[in-house]
C-alpha cells in the first residue's frame, strides 16, 4: 500500500490540493456541540521529504512482505522455509540498520530485530523446524553448518570469551539422530512382528481376507525383505551418514520435496527418512494458504 501511494504521489498531491475547494474541510472539531475548528485537506499534504520517508518505510517493510510470500503456496510444503526465511529477514534489516539512508529508522529497525530474535529463539523448542529443513535434499545439514557454525565457530566464540558457545551443527545433528533412532526402533519392531503398514488391508478392498498358505507366505516373505533392508543398511546411523553425505545435483530450493521423497523411496538407504517425512513430519509441513 505504501509503495502504491508513493507511485501515485503526484495524483494524491493534486487531489489533496483541490479537495478543500471541491468538498470542503475533511473534518471539523466540535466542542459542546459547536464547531470550533475546520480541518482542511491540505493539513495532510505531504511534501517531497515526507514522500521520501514514505518510500523509505515501504522499502524496510517490503523485506517482511517478501518473506511472508515464501509461505504462500497451494501445493508445496513450506515449513522448511521457516529458518532460512527468518535469517534472510534478519540479515536484510541488520544491513539497513547500518545504512545511513535509514538512520532515521534505526531504533524502529532494532525493535523489529528484537522481535525476530524473540521468535527465532523459539525454534530451539521445536525440533520439527530442523527436521523439515534437513528433509529438504537441497539443504540437509549443510545449510546449518554454514549459517549457524560448527566446531571452528565454536572455538572462536570460546576464545572470544563465551564459554557457553555451542557447535550448532552438532546440536542439529543430535535432533536428527534422536528422531531417526526413535523411528528406527519403532518401525523395526513392526517389521519383526510382521505388522508393517504395507501389510495393512484397505477396508474398501474387494480382496478376500481369508488367510491362505500363499498369503501367509507373502507376508512372511515381505518380513524377510524388510529385515534384509535393515541388515543391508547396518542401522539408522549408517543410513543417516549416507543421506547427509549425498548431495544430489538435480535439486534446487524449489524442488517438490514430496515428489522427490516419493521417488527416493525406491532407494533403500532412505527408508527411515521416508518414514519420518511421510508419517509424522508431513503433518507439520503442509502448504500454508495466504489469508
Amino acid at each position: 500500500m505504501l509503495g502504491r501511494a508513493y507511485h501515485l504521489r503526484q495524483a494524491i498531491n493534486l487531489f489533496v490540493s483541490s479537495a478543500d475547494e471541491l468538498f470542503g474541510p475533511i473534518t471539523s472539531i466540535r466542542r459542546h456541540g459547536r464547531v470550533t475548528k475546520h480541518i482542511p485537506w491540505t493539513a495532510f499534504a505531504l511534501k517531497t521529504l515526507d514522500w521520501e520517508r514514505v518510500n523509505d518505510t515501504q522499502i524496510i517493510i517490503s523485506d517482511a512482505n517478501d518473506i511472508q510470500q515464501y509461505f504462500s503456496s497451494e501445493q508445496q510444503p513450506t515449513l522448511w522455509r521457516a529458518i532460512p526465511a527468518m535469517e534472510e529477514l534478519q540479515t536484510a534489516w541488520e544491513s539497513k540498520r547500518e545504512n545511513l539512508q535509514f538512520a532515521l529508522y534505526k531504533e524502529a529497525i532494532e525493535q523489529g530485530l528484537a522481535k525476530i530474535g524473540k521468535y527465532y529463539g523459539k525454534f530451539d523448542d521445536k525440533p520439527v523446524y530442523i527436521l523439515a529443513l534437513v528433509l529438504h535434499p537441497y539443504y540437509k545439514l549443510a545449510y546449518i553448518a554454514m549459517a549457524w557454525g560448527g566446531p571452528e565457530e565454536q572455538a572462536k566464540e570460546r576464545d572470544a570469551g563465551n564459554p557457553n558457545a555451542k557447535n550448532w551443527h552438532d546440536e542439529a545433528l543430535k535432533v536428527v539422530e534422536t528422531t531417526m533412532e526413535e523411528y528406527w526402533i519403532a518401525h523395526k519392531a513392526l517389521v519383526d512382528s510382521g505388522r508393517t503398514p504395507a501389510n495393512t488391508i484397505n477396508n474398501n478392498s474387494t480382496v478376500s481376507t481369508v488367510k491362505t498358505m500363499e498369503s501367509e507366505y507373502d507376508r512372511h516373505r515381505h518380513m524377510l525383505v524388510q529385515q534384509a533392508v535393515y541388515e543391508h543398511n547396518a542401522g539408522w546411523a549408517a543410513e543417516l551418514r549416507r543421506y547427509l553425505k549425498d548431495m544430489p545435483d538435480d535439486v534446487s530450493k524449489e524442488t517438490d520435496i514430496v515428489q522427490w521423497w516419493a521417488v527416493s523411496l525406491s532407494n533403500m538407504f532412505q527408508h527411515t527418512f521416508y518414514l519420518i517425512s511421510h508419517r509424522d513430519i508431513h503433518l507439520y509441513i503442509l502448504p500454508l494458504r495466504e489469508s
